[in-house]
């Protein structure tokens, strides 16, 4: 394997506890490493070594203090973390649903979001270079010999580029985005996608609308999805989309393209371990708190199985169970336990364990 890349390192030897997604949910992130039976300086009486998949932040309670937690962890040399796709939207100071909390500064503004979020701490000013800076050192994957962790998708061309790049995250994702803009296909997608999304902008921005968006605009799907996947920062923290069947609303938008179950094509020898996808318990978990996105589960499966290739062979698992949810269940009153819930992945025992049962 080669690791003269900054974006793909190895994994740590010995047994691991692999993290999802965490989202600014730091009293379930502190009961987690509790109930793992981690020491408060983040070591193991096993030698266990934690790994992060990354979206540390955003739509909970406290994101600075999740950041702040892993990023001690990562410099203690007891944990590693890979970036995702809520760290890469900070980095690229992109207005993102739920990330008030850092690039909100009206507080008029700031104020509106809340009553969505909930109360929630925002960063200081003197917190936000270090931030930044955590997360510009970040891999966007680790691998060793049997295993493989990855925000959204182990896509093997995206990563053959990025293991090539001596570039941070950003730096490379910065460079696609304007090749992708630059180049005559590029350019003639987006030019159709602006004027199409300019003739429908009021419809567009309908929040009242609950009947399916007609007629379907063929033109924007075409450009966000090659926009998404020529960019290979992009696929491996949020995954890889297609021109979906019909269009949906989520986290507030209109969307003409869908996720890909990448995982059905992935034929190679080491396990993958993911999150980004919210995984339900049941069907009335995922209608109450999804955030409208098709769903790439299986209701009826196990809510802890291993997800299959098309050999029906068990080659990766989503350990994001939603606990990005909460802030909808604090604001219906929603009894505690939480629907949604903070998850690791023991390896290689290939055990699930909770912040609550």
């Amino acid at each position: 394997m080669n690791y003269t890349s900054k974006l793909i390192q190895p994994l740590a030897s010995g047994p691991l506890d692999v993290i999802g997604d965490i989202h600014g949910e730091i009293d379930a992130l502190t009961t987690l490493l509790d109930r793992l039976g981690y020491c408060a300086d983040g070591s193991h009486p096993a030698k266990r070594h934690l790994v992060f998949v990354g979206d540390l932040c955003d739509r909970g309670p406290d994101s600075p203090a999740v950041i702040f937690k892993v990023r001690d962890l990562v410099a203690s040399g007891r944990a590693q973390c890979v970036l995702g796709n809520h760290e890469l939207n900070l980095l690229h100071r992109a207005h993102k649903h739920g990330n008030h909390w850092f690039l909100e500064k009206d507080d008029h503004r700031y104020q509106k979001n809340a009553q969505e979020f909930g109360p929630s701490v925002r960063v200081q000013a003197h917190q936000e270079d270090d931030i930044l800076q955590f997360f510009n050192t970040l891999p966007v994957a680790l691998e060793s010999a049997d295993l493989r962790v990855v925000h959204a998708a182990w896509d093997s061309a995206a990563i053959d580029i990025v293991r090539q790049s001596t570039c941070s995250a950003l730096e490379l994702s910065q460079a696609f985005d304007e090749q992708i803009k630059a180049s005559p296909k590029g350019k003639a997608l987006q030019r159709a996608a602006e004027h199409q999304k300019a003739h429908h902008a009021l419809a567009l921005k309908d929040m009242t609308r609950h009947e399916p968006f007609t007629p379907f605009l063929h033109d924007h799907a075409e450009w966000d999805a090659f926009y998404q996947c020529n960019n290979p920062i992009r696929v491996l923290t949020s995954g890889l989309e297609r021109v979906a069947k019909t269009p949906f609303r989520t986290a507030g938008q209109w969307r003409f393209v869908e996720r890909v179950k990448w995982w059905q094509d992935y034929t190679e020898a080491p396990a993958v371990v993911f999150g980004h996808y919210w995984r339900f318990w049941n069907p009335q978990g995922r209608a109450q708190l999804s955030k409208g996105e098709p769903n790439l589960f299986d209701d009826n499966d196990d809510p802890v199985h291993w997800h299959k290739n098309a050999c029906q062979r068990e080659v990766a698992f989503c350990v994001d169970y939603s606990v990005g949810a909460r802030y909808k269940e604090r604001l219906t009153n929603t009894a505690v336990p939480f629907h949604g819930r903070l998850a690791a992945l023991r390896w290689p025992e290939r055990e699930v364990v909770f912040d609550h049962p």
